[in-house]
């Protein structure tokens, strides 16, 4: 029997009743494919409702701080000084606390992240004004306090993140070790004439811009993912940024600049992101005008050389946006 054949008995059986379309359409799971579009249906309306929650947790902690410190503001001269740590300090490790034990009961549910998210807003600055009601002086002149306070933080947070596992915690962490560094290497200058105090902030902030680059490579599969982009965007921002301020009036880093805004080409493609990218084509237009203007803005042929720097800042766009549509958009297999 050929198909033809085979099709037209089918036909035949079909119309006389012995066999019914949906059996044939069971038999060769014809049926399948309709099914793919509720499931479909399904996990959008799911995204839909979760997206929705989370606009509803963010806007009620933005909520609960906004009205949380204009209660405190009312009332902070008159509770005193065991009342300012109470409601700073103290209101904050509550938070954490409530946090901690919803995560642990209803981990599905997310809602112990917003309260962490409230906590982290207030220890810090309640840690600060202990500091300065525990010791009666003013918080500027208390370098070494605060910076023993943040290291405290510090590793609070990491103890935190260590049980929970959550990006949040992950940020609070990083952005606390980053303010406690800072303040550690303050303390230790200090007012040393041995120390040019800018240099060393400057190179502090391109060793932190690595490490948040390297973090960022760290995070991209895990729990901490979310949080990818971002240290990738202050890591090439603070790093650029630090080296660029270097330029100024200095030959060698003018011609190092060059190497080090390429090499941030290239790690954009190595990490496939876009943050990268646009920083660092950012901070080569600037670096060019930069040169331009130094050493050309006094001679006949600065006109000439604007031209040349437009066509120049059209390639740069030109070539950016072909790295991220070639090599980020589209990786490779």
């Amino acid at each position: 029997m050929n198909k033809e054949e085979l099709f037209q008995e089918l036909s035949a059986k079909i119309a006389i009743g012995d066999i019914s379309r949906e059996e044939v359409m069971s038999k060769l799971n014809l049926g399948l494919a309709p099914t793919t579009a509720p499931e479909n249906d399904q996990r959008t309306e799911k995204f839909s409702r979760s997206s929705v929650t989370k606009m509803f947790y963010v806007l009620g902690a933005a909520i609960v701080v906004i009205g949380i410190v204009i209660f405190v503001a009312g009332i902070w001269v008159d509770i005193g000084s065991f009342g300012r740590i109470l409601v700073t300090l103290g209101l904050g490790l509550l938070m954490a606390a409530i946090g901690s034990v919803l995560l642990k009961q209803k981990p599905e549910d997310k809602i112990g992240l917003i309260f962490h998210s409230i906590a982290g807003m207030f220890i810090p600055g309640g840690a600060m004004v202990t500091v300065s009601e525990l010791f009666f002086a003013n918080v500027v002149s208390l370098q070494w306090p605060i910076a023993i306070t943040f290291g405290i933080i510090f590793g609070f947070y990491l103890i935190l993140n260590t049980i929970h596992k959550q990006a949040i915690l992950t940020f609070f962490t990083i952005a606390n070790g980053t303010v406690f560094i800072y303040l550690l290497i303050a303390s230790i200058i200090g007012d040393s004439a041995y120390f040019e105090l800018g240099d060393v902030y400057l190179y502090l902030t391109m060793a932190l811009g690595v490490t948040y680059l390297l973090l960022g490579r760290v995070f991209r599969d895990g729990w901490n993912k979310g949080l990818v982009n971002a240290l990738y965007l202050f890591g090439v921002t603070g790093f650029l940024g630090a080296a660029f301020s270097q330029v100024i009036d200095s030959l060698p880093w003018q011609l190092l600049y060059f190497l080090i805004v390429l090499g941030g080409l290239f790690l954009s493609v190595y990490l496939k992101s876009r943050s990268i990218l646009i920083m660092s084509t950012l901070f080569l237009i600037a670096h060019i005008s930069y040169i331009t203007s130094v050493y050309f803005a006094d001679s006949v042929g600065w006109p000439i050389s604007l031209v040349i720097l437009g066509f120049v800042f059209i390639g740069l766009g030109y070539t950016s946006v072909t790295i991220n549509k070639e090599y980020i958009n589209h990786p490779a297999a």
